[in-house]
């Protein structure tokens, strides 16, 4: 296994979108994840590539942690939670 790929296995991610759409959100326009959410590592923040390497937008870490706030209406993308684990 390459460095790469180690660095990729052990963190810390940040989490990126397939997209992000402008929402309603408590009487104003935010903008939301929109698709599957991603892990996105060192690399991918300049690349804006998941650990899976699909283009994403990233999202706000302050906001966002991988894998921790997926759920039905922002699953997690499979390949980049079976490379993060």
């Amino acid at each position: 296994m390459s460095a790469a790929c180690d660095h990729t296995r052990h963190g810390p991610w940040t989490v990126g979108a397939d997209e992000v759409q402008p929402r309603p959100w408590s009487g104003e326009t935010v903008h939301m994840p929109g698709g599957r959410l991603h892990a996105v590592s060192d690399d991918g923040l300049i690349a804006g590539r998941a650990v899976c390497l699909a283009p994403v937008a990233l999202l706000d870490p302050v906001d966002w942690t991988w894998p921790d706030d997926a759920d039905e209406e922002w699953p997690l993308c499979w390949i980049c939670l079976a490379l993060t684990r």
